[in-house]
């Protein structure tokens, strides 16, 4: 069992029984958004639940709100070129290639709301349980804006 670990975005606690419990909780009061520091640290917890496996992984919010609402818009105007969001498409397809393949059972817990690249992260779980309730939402909102969901999403959503 590993010992437990705090990021700035992510924290992961281990429970007796070897769970691992990953917590999406994005510094701020804002909702969870997927930047690329909460993406870089993403990593970083891969690479720590590699490094000792989990008997299983249960991944969830801390935000009351809901579970993220994608990718962080204000980044968008950050970009130089194609190439280097073509290059952050591809390293964010990897993170969640090896969260899919993981060798241990991967659950996803939902609340509110969990809209483009968060329900991307969802569908990479191998389960999803979504809390029944109005203001659960889940969606691609983001082809309303002419953006495609560039994280795999569209292809896990149909399996």
């Amino acid at each position: 069992m590993t010992s437990d670990a705090v990021w700035q975005h992510w924290q992961l606690r281990h429970d007796p029984d070897g769970i691992a419990w990953l917590t999406l909780d994005c510094a701020g009061d804002g909702p969870n958004t997927l930047g690329r520091a909460v993406l870089e640290e993403f990593g970083q917890v891969l690479d720590a639940l590699d490094a000792a496996p989990p008997r299983g992984l249960v991944l969830r919010s801390g935000k009351p709100a809901g579970f993220a609402a994608g990718a962080d818009l204000r980044e968008f105007d950050g970009y130089r070129d194609a190439d280097e969001v073509a290059s952050l498409i591809r390293h964010v397809h990897g993170l969640f290639a090896r969260l899919e393949a993981a060798p241990w059972p991967v659950a996803c817990v939902i609340h509110g709301h969990c809209l483009g690249g968060g329900l991307e992260l969802a569908l990479a779980c191998h389960w999803r349980v979504a809390h029944d309730l109005p203001s659960t939402r889940l969606g691609f909102p983001e082809v309303r804006l002419g953006i495609y969901p560039g994280f795999g999403g569209t292809l896990r959503a149909t399996r």
